[in-house]
C-alpha cells in the first residue's frame, strides 16, 4: 500500500520508512469520514489513474494541504480584518527596527514595516479573495498533474520511435562497414554512420531522462515521494464525440460564471474603498470578459487543430503500413535488401508512435477546453 493511516506516531512512521528505504507514508488532507472506504481504497493503493488526479492532488497535495491550513487560519475575516492583521505585522517590524542590534538589521525591519503598511492600504482581500485564490491553485495543479502524465505517455511513444531507429542506424552502420570491406564505401563514410548511431543512443539517453524526471514530477504532486514507484495506468481512451458537444458560444457563457480570476477580481472591486483600487478592478473584469471569450475560442481552435493533425497522422500510418508489407514481399522475393525493408519497417513504427503521440496531443486539447470552460485558464 501507498498510504498507511494506522493510529501510529508520526516519528514512528517516519522511522520504519526509512528504515526499509520506502517513502515516508502521506497524511490525507479529509477527515476519514469524508469518503466512503471504498474511495480511500482507491486514492491509497500504488496505483494512478488518471481519473483520480483531482482527488489525489486535493487530498496530497502540499500546497493544496499548505493552503487549506491557511484559509483556516483566515476563514469568515472581512477586508477590514486582514488589514488590521497588516498593521499588526507592520507594528511588530517597527518595533523590531527599534530594538535591532545592527543597522542591517534595522533598515530590513523598517522595509517589512513599509511593505505591511503598503499592503495594508491596498488590501482588497478577505476570506472569500483567499478561498478563490486558493481553489483556482488548486485546479491549476490538477491541470499540471493531468498534463504531466498526458506528457509521460508521449514520451513513452517517443522513446519506442527512436529505440527503433537506433536499430536501423546500427543496421546502417554494419551495411556501411560491409561496404567499406568491398571498396564500395569510404572510411568517412563509416565514421558518420558511427556518429548518426552515437547520436541516436545520445538522444535515448536524453529522452530516458526526460521520461524519468517527468514521472517523478507527477507522482510527488500527489503525494507519493520521489523514490516511489506506483503502477501508472495507461491514459484513458480519446472520445472524438467528444467536440461535437462543444458549443463555443454556449461554453462562453459557462467559462464566464465560473473563472477564478474574474470572480476573484469581482470581490476585489467589491471590497475596494479607494476611488483607485475601484478603477483598476474594473478595469480587470473588463479584460477578463474580453480574455475569456478568446481564451475559449482559442481553445475550441486548438481542439479543431489537433484533431485534423491525428487525422493526417492516421492517413500517413497507412500509407506507411502499406509501404512496410510491399516491402516485406519485396524483401521476401529478393528485390531489395535487409537494410531497404528495415528502413520501411522503421517508418511504419515511427508512424504509429506519432498516431499515439497525435492522439495524446487531441485528448490534452479537449481537456484544457473543458478546464476554459469551467474557469481555469
Amino acid at each position: 500500500m501507498r498510504r498507511t493511516f494506522a493510529a501510529v506516531p508520526m516519528s514512528l512512521c517516519m522511522a520504519a520508512a526509512l528504515s526499509l528505504g520506502l517513502p515516508a507514508p502521506a497524511v490525507a488532507a479529509s477527515p476519514e469520514f469524508a469518503r466512503s472506504e471504498e474511495e480511500w481504497a482507491r486514492l491509497r493503493d500504488n496505483v494512478l489513474e488518471y481519473e483520480e488526479i483531482e482527488d489525489l492532488v486535493h487530498e496530497y497535495n502540499v500546497t493544496v494541504q499548505n493552503n487549506e491550513q491557511q484559509y483556516n487560519r483566515d476563514k469568515g475575516k472581512t477586508s477590514q480584518d486582514l488589514v488590521d492583521d497588516l498593521l499588526e505585522q507592520a507594528d511588530d517590524a517597527w518595533e523590531a527596527a527599534g530594538e535591532a542590534d545592527s543597522e542591517m538589521e534595522a533598515v530590513m525591519a523598517e522595509i517589512n514595516a513599509r511593505n505591511a503598511e503598503a499592503s495594508a492600504e491596498r488590501n482588497v482581500d478577505d476570506s472569500t479573495t483567499k478561498y478563490i485564490q486558493y481553489a483556482q491553485a488548486e485546479k491549476n495543479i490538477v491541470v499540471q498533474a493531468q498534463t504531466a502524465m498526458n506528457n509521460y505517455y508521449k514520451l513513452q511513444y517517443q522513446l519506442t520511435s527512436l529505440k527503433k531507429n537506433r536499430e536501423l542506424l546500427e543496421a546502417v552502420v554494419s551495411s556501411t562497414v560491409g561496404r567499406q570491406s568491398q571498396g564500395m564505401a569510404t572510411a568517412a563514410d563509416v565514421l558518420t554512420a558511427r556518429q548518426n548511431l552515437q547520436s541516436a543512443d545520445a538522444q535515448i539517453i536524453a529522452m530516458e531522462s526526460q521520461i524519468e524526471t517527468t514521472r517523478q514530477n507527477l507522482i510527488v504532486m500527489l503525494g507519493w515521494g520521489q523514490g516511489a514507484f506506483p503502477e501508472i495506468r495507461p491514459m484513458p481512451e480519446t472520445d472524438v464525440e467528444r467536440i461535437t458537444a462543444m458549443n463555443v458560444e454556449e461554453d462562453t457563457k459557462k467559462a464566464q460564471e465560473a473563472d477564478y480570476t474574474l470572480r476573484l477580481h469581482r470581490q476585489n472591486l467589491e471590497n475596494s474603498t479607494s476611488d483607485e483600487n475601484r478603477r483598476i478592478y474594473s478595469q480587470s473584469v473588463e479584460d477578463d470578459k474580453q480574455q475569456i471569450v478568446i481564451a475559449v475560442s482559442d481553445a475550441y481552435q486548438k481542439v479543431i487543430q489537433a484533431k485534423n493533425s491525428y487525422d493526417q497522422s492516421v492517413t500517413s500510418l497507412d500509407v506507411a503500413a502499406k509501404e512496410w508489407n510491399a516491402a516485406g514481399i519485396r524483401n521476401q522475393i529478393g528485390t531489395i535488401s535487409r537494410l531497404e525493408y528495415q528502413q520501411a519497417e522503421a517508418a511504419m513504427v515511427s508512424a504509429q508512435q506519432e498516431v499515439q503521440v497525435k492522439n495524446l496531443e487531441l485528448f490534452q486539447a479537449m481537456e484544457t477546453y473543458d478546464w476554459v470552460v469551467k474557469g481555469v485558464r
